[in-house]
């Protein structure tokens, strides 16, 4: 298994105020590594530096393709944000677009692709989460939950090498976060390698190959999910699954 992605040292600081402290993070090709952590605790900041949507202060991120971003390499930067797919909280879908432009968009602009070959890649992939019926819907006509599957396939249309999960099912109603995680249990499968910040403990007990807990801006303990929802070594880990679990 080869490895994919690259972090050293990696700190994000807002004025004064240090976010992320000097993370060392290496995931492997198929992996689906799951962060989990109290609110504030800088795991969304240090995804979010991942694909250079917040620049880093200081640190590395390297893809498996040999691209190296330093802090303050804005081209390098950038040409990650092309190998790194993103899905956040509140979809981020063009309103005024239809569900097909806003899949087709980035594959014609960043990557070149045909107008039909974006079309078709693009109707191949809401085939695939159950929404072909929607592609000339707006956003607006959707749902909460169709609106983030279209969110995570219109990631995928760049064939990204990584995806990254910004807490996806955080602004859901209940009766639709089973959906899409039922979406991102299928990319598994499939063999993406995945980065989720989430709150759903039963996802990350089921689908992670790793877990990761965070707080205060740095890694405490890392490991699979059964051991670190049955055994976890440190106590703030323990603390804080006492917290979420019970």
């Amino acid at each position: 298994m080869s490895t994919i992605l690259t972090v050293r040292d990696l700190h994000k600081s807002f004025g004064a105020h240090e976010v992320v402290k000097g993370v060392d993070m290496d995931v492997q090709q198929g992996e689906v590594v799951v962060i989990i952590g109290p609110s504030g605790s800088g795991k969304s900041t240090f995804i979010r530096c991942l694909n250079s949507l917040e620049e880093p202060s200081l640190g590395t991120v390297v893809i498996a393709n040999g691209d190296s971003a330093n802090a303050g390499d804005r081209k390098a930067l950038a040409r990650l944000r092309e190998e790194v797919g993103m899905v956040f909280q509140d979809y981020t879908l063009f309103p005024h677009m239809s569900v097909l432009a806003n899949m087709m968009l980035a594959p014609v602009k960043l990557k070149r692709s045909s107008k039909q070959e974006a079309q078709t890649h693009a109707l191949a992939l809401l085939d695939r989460v159950g929404l072909r019926h929607k592609a000339e819907h707006y956003p607006a006509e959707l749902s909460g939950g169709q609106q983030q599957r279209v969110a995570i396939v219109r990631a995928l249309a760049m064939k990204p090498k990584l995806m990254l999960f910004d807490e996806p099912t955080s602004a859901l109603d209940p009766e639709t976060v089973g959906d899409v995680l039922n979406v991102m249990k299928g990319l598994a499968a499939e063999g993406m390698t995945m980065i989720v910040v989430t709150h759903e403990m039963g996802f990350a007990r089921e689908v992670a190959d790793r877990v990761v807990f965070f707080d205060g801006g740095k890694i405490i303990e890392m490991g699979p999910p059964s051991e670190i929802f049955s055994a976890p070594k440190e106590h703030r880990t323990r603390q804080f699954l006492e917290s979420v679990l019970h």
